[in-house]
């Protein structure tokens, strides 16, 4: 771990301990002689985070700040099938872009990842359905 996360994580953890300054600064100086984290080095300051875990503070890991972008089934699909009309050469652009366009078009919202359940489900059954019928027109 790098000495900027050491001291990111016994701020975060000063703070979630509710420790007030003065609380603080005697922490570290009776652990490490020093009562600025500042001053210390990589051994201190995994000591003094210890110390933290020990009195509670528990590291938490970060939160992706985006949801997985396929984690709805509905999604899958609709992928699934654009990728498939754009195998067949029914679509000329296989990109997410030009599925957000579609779907813009379909149904006014401007990305697949906002469409609720109902929407999704329709916007799969216009693929199918522009799919067989291209299929159809094909075979004839």
């Amino acid at each position: 771990m790098t000495r900027q996360k050491y001291l990111q994580l016994i701020h975060i953890a000063a703070h979630h301990l509710k420790l007030d300054d003065t609380t603080y600064r005697q922490m570290l100086h009776r652990l490490t002689g020093k009562t600025s984290a500042k001053a210390l080095n990589i051994g201190q300051l995994a000591q003094v985070l210890n110390a933290l875990k020990a009195k509670g503070f528990r590291i938490q890991p970060t939160q992706p700040t985006t949801k997985k972008q396929t984690d709805r089934p509905q999604l899958q699909k609709m992928q699934a099938l654009w990728q498939a009309m754009a195998d067949e050469g029914i679509v000329r652009d296989a990109s997410a872009t030009a599925l957000a366009h579609f779907v813009k078009r379909e149904t006014g919202c401007d990305s697949p990842y906002w469409l609720d359940s109902q929407q999704a489900s329709q916007v799969i059954e216009k693929l199918k359905q522009w799919q067989k019928r291209v299929v159809r027109a094909t075979s004839c």
